[in-house]
């Protein structure tokens, strides 16, 4: 073997190298977004529930006048939205009321309800 094809192999085992490194790294940052972005989601969905939570004891401690649907943002987080339904049971005075919070991940609208179930004896 001469010297001129011993640096040939020397050179195309470098070009090997480092295309399998860059597609490596490719895979890596594909994955760390990824990574990212269900962390983002999590975050979001527990946010979510806080929100619920909040929002499901205010309604519990409102007024018997305040039992309309309503719909509203919140203050400190802008990127949820909230809404409250209420809808009349089989069950005189009993009510079902759903409050959802949406927001926008990715692009696209999320939500995340609860359900509930009140006696609103001033509700007609």
């Amino acid at each position: 073997m001469n010297k001129s094809s011993s640096n040939g192999y020397v050179l195309l085992e470098v070009v090997l190298a480092v295309a399998l490194v860059a597609v490596a790294l490719g895979v890596l940052i594909e994955s760390l977004g990824r990574c990212l972005a269900a962390a983002r989601s999590v975050q979001n969905y527990a946010m979510a529930q806080t929100l619920l939570a909040n929002k499901s004891t205010e309604f519990r401690t409102e007024l018997a006048a305040d039992t309309s649907d309503q719909q509203g943002t919140f203050e400190e987080y802008p990127l949820f939205e909230w809404s409250r339904t209420l809808e009349p049971t089989e069950v005189e005075q009993l009510w079902k009321q759903t409050i959802t919070i949406t927001w926008d991940e990715r692009g696209r609208p999320s939500s995340d309800s609860a359900v509930e179930y009140r006696y609103l004896a001033d509700k007609e």
